[in-house]
């Protein structure tokens, strides 16, 4: 049971080096070297049947390394100890969707890599797609040069610019999350999840997050620019609101060192907020409703809000829809009260805008039409009531 007859290319001497030995005996008289890959799971759920005890009410974060089949319901996951690579970069996407695929939604990889020392660039790059992973943490091995943010100009830059849209998107990707409980999806998607398509089969370069959001990283060292390939619609610039006319074909996109490219996917309704600090200080903030509209001027979204915390939760699900210059806004689910309201729209597709009225009256708001948008702030919008907005 320490050096068992069939090779597995094990580069330990034992099975047992680093890990329990496998002649040990559990208390139910099982050999460790018959349940060694459930050890792991074994472990979440004694665990997380302790914090239930000790706070009953209060839901557990517990991160495990070593999971197996159904421990998505008990834990989050990492990847485990990674190479400081541009290939351990590249391979960490297919990593988040294969444990999106295995039922544990929540999980990423160790950002700027956990064995050998980082470069400037390598981590850059690194935490731009690391602020997109569910799971999302630097970390790195002892004795290895540190890795920090800070520690460069050029990565805390691309840091703090790639963590202002993760947190804006916090109540979208709270509402995948709970997407993931009721239907099973995974957060982070592959293309080919949303597109059925051969064609995007073979696609581990970008990551869907929800069914949205596009994430197109550099994982070339010295590229300053990517191919992305866009699925036939339109997907906006998150940054610029600009548009590009899918056709199932590669777009050659810039990519500065500090910038990584995300698109809104057409016919997407997208609830953010306005980043701050922590995650509780975001949710103390109204919600921006981002109207990306498809070819023919319709988009659908949707919200949950619960309280973020307890089991015995109140929650709500909201729909969003907008069709002809109208965004409808309808509960659908659930008794809790929404304290934050809508404050603002972003309309992406829609072309000029002077008006806006409120289920029938005409409301005073600051309208800005630019090139690629129109912006609608001073709106008060209760998410508790159906609502009917009119822009024109």
């Amino acid at each position: 049971m320490l050096v068992p007859p069939y090779a597995i290319n094990n580069h330990e001497l034992e099975l047992s080096d680093k890990t329990v030995e496998t002649t040990a005996i559990h208390a139910t008289g099982v050999t460790e070297y018959h349940v060694h890959n459930l050890y792991g799971h074994m472990e979440s759920r004694a665990t997380r049947d302790f914090l239930l005890a000790y706070r009953r009410n209060q839901r557990p974060f517990i991160l495990s390394r070593s999971t197996f089949a159904g421990s998505g319901a008990l834990v989050s996951h990492w990847t485990g100890d990674n190479m400081a690579s541009w290939a351990d970069l590249h391979v960490s996407i297919a990593s988040v969707f294969d444990f999106g695929i295995f039922g544990i939604p929540m999980v990423g990889a160790d950002i700027c890599g956990f064995y050998g020392n980082t470069t400037e660039e390598l981590c850059a790059r690194w935490m731009e797609l690391g602020a997109f992973y569910p799971f999302s943490r630097s970390h790195n091995a002892k004795g290895l040069a540190p890795q920090e943010p800070y520690r460069w100009a050029s990565v805390a830059k691309a840091t703090r610019r790639a963590l202002r849209v993760r947190y804006a998107l916090l109540a979208y990707m709270y509402s995948a999350y709970q997407d993931s409980v009721d239907h099973g999806w995974p957060v982070a998607r592959p293309l080919v999840f949303e597109f059925p398509s051969s064609q995007f089969a073979s696609n581990d370069k970008q990551m869907l997050i929800g069914s949205s959001i596009l994430v197109s990283p550099v994982l070339t060292q010295g590229a300053r620019s990517v191919d992305a390939v866009f699925p036939t619609g339109r997907w906006y610039d998150w940054y610029t609101h600009a548009h590009i006319n899918g056709h199932n074909a590669n777009v050659t996109l810039d990519a500065s060192l500090e910038h990584i490219n995300v698109h809104i996917r057409g016919g997407s309704i997208v609830p953010t907020q306005r980043p701050e600090m922590t995650t509780r200080q975001v949710r103390q903030n109204d919600y921006e409703l981002v109207v990306a509209t498809s070819a023919n001027g319709t988009a659908t979204g949707q919200l949950y809000v619960d309280d973020g915390e307890s089991f015995d939760t109140q929650h709500k699900w909201i729909d969003f829809s907008y069709d002809a210059r109208v965004l409808y806004v309808a509960p659908r689910s659930g008794t809790m009260h929404v304290e934050r309201a809508v404050t603002s729209l972003v309309l992406l597709g829609v072309v000029g805008a002077h008006t806006v009225s409120v289920n029938g009256v005409r409301v005073d708001c600051s309208t800005v039409v630019t090139p690629n948008s129109v912006v609608v702030t001073g709106l008060n919008i209760d998410l508790n009531t159906k609502s009917r907005i009119v822009v024109s």
